[in-house]
């Protein structure tokens, strides 16, 4: 009896060791796996980058570009005020030609996706903003043709294409349908979206305090949160968190917004760095301050605290913080997420500022979809998803 209780205790020792000394080694393995960056997704130059600029520059639109025009004594002003897109839409017969244009695509979009056509109408009636819908006719019309062929826009690419935009609203209001944007068309996006919209009045107050739109805010936080949801990198580095205590926290992305660490303390430095090409003025310097200079070693739990405010206030000063840079050398990106997005994702040592900036960063796939972080970036923030909560600035 005695030898058996021996020969069971020594079994169970024997059983333990090895499960401690194979999960030593797996630690082992992920610890040298992410300090060698062989668990890094390489960046890429998104396909579709042209088609961007294309559309923000209004190369996709057969109309003259004329100057801007006045009404009622003021100046008519478009949300990308820089780009010849926004000048042709104070000419009325261009404007007339954009908007045949765009409700033709609206049309195809609808016959292949009405959910999308009604939100996009919806925006149209409500803002009459012919630059904005462009940009959300792009991101319903890169999945479509995704799906099936560029073809089926090309009868609304001829410059003489005439669509009737009363009859087109009332074709399809009211109609519902699946999305075809892929990354809504699961139960994680469900969660997503439940979070995010928990999350307004901490997003708008961090949004409010760096002066940036909530929505582009938000843009970056939902790539990151699908990102979460899709990536095995992201699951195998959540699994190898608690190698943090090896020194290694500063190469794991922390908290909804993904800030690692070492981003997180020189987007506090930029703040003080007055020769910093970041640099916001002197009313941001204390932004992030610690109580005491001996509390920076609670950064990790302020980039992981529940109720995420200092996770989208490091999120929104990196990201003013680059736009910033941008602005200062003549390039105002505030109004493309694409290219914002892209920059959150690449970080400070590629954000160099351009007239011809391209769009990419890691690569995402969802389901069969493959996107760029910024790509996806774009995508959301035209999609009108979750517009009653954090809705466009046409300031």
């Amino acid at each position: 009896m005695k030898n058996s209780i021996k020969t069971f205790f020594y079994n169970s020792y024997i059983y333990c060791l090895h499960v401690f000394a194979l999960i030593g080694f797996v630690l082992v393995v992920g610890f040298f796996a992410i300090r060698f960056h062989f668990t890094d997704v390489k960046g890429v130059i998104d396909s579709n980058s042209q088609r961007f600029e294309e559309v923000v520059m209004g190369k996709n639109v057969k109309a003259s570009v004329v100057r801007a025009g006045t009404e009622n004594g003021k100046d008519i002003l478009i949300k990308n005020s820089l780009d010849d897109l926004s000048l042709q839409m104070n000419n009325l017969a261009a404007k007339k030609a954009v908007k045949s244009k765009n409700y033709c695509q609206i049309d195809i979009i609808g016959k292949n996706a009405p959910e999308a056509a009604v939100k996009i109408i919806e925006n149209y009636q409500k803002t009459d903003s012919d630059v904005l819908v462009s940009k959300m006719i792009l991101a319903a019309r890169l999945r479509i043709e995704a799906k099936y062929s560029s073809d089926v826009f090309a009868v609304c690419d001829n410059k003489n294409v005439e669509a009737d935009d009363d009859l087109i609203s009332k074709k399809y209001m009211g109609i519902q349908s699946a999305t075809i944007f892929p990354w809504m068309d699961n139960d994680q996006w469900k969660t997503i979206r439940e979070a995010i919209v928990k999350d307004k009045d901490v997003i708008d107050r961090a949004a409010g305090v760096v002066g940036i739109e909530p929505r582009l805010l938000v843009s970056c936080a939902i790539v990151e949160q699908v990102r979460l949801f899709n990536s095995n990198r992201e699951l195998f580095k959540k699994f190898f968190e608690p190698l943090k205590i090896l020194g290694n926290a500063n190469k794991i992305s922390l908290g909804i917004m993904g800030i690692k660490e070492n981003t997180a303390i020189e987007t506090e430095n930029h703040l003080k760095d007055k020769n910093s090409p970041y640099y916001l003025g002197p009313e941001f310097e204390h932004k992030l301050d610690f109580e005491n200079e001996d509390d920076a070693d609670k950064r990790y739990d302020r980039l992981t605290e529940n109720t995420h405010y200092f996770s989208y206030l490091y999120g929104a000063i990196y990201l003013k913080q680059m736009m910033s840079q941008w602005e200062k050398a003549g390039y105002d990106i505030k109004y493309r997420p694409e290219i914002v997005g892209t920059l959150f994702n690449v970080g400070f040592p590629q954000s160099q500022p351009n007239a011809n900036p391209k769009v990419g960063g890691s690569q995402i796939t969802v389901g069969e979809s493959k996107y760029s972080f910024g790509s996806l970036a774009y995508e959301f923030y035209y999609s009108a998803e979750l517009l009653d909560a954090f809705p466009y600035s046409l300031e």
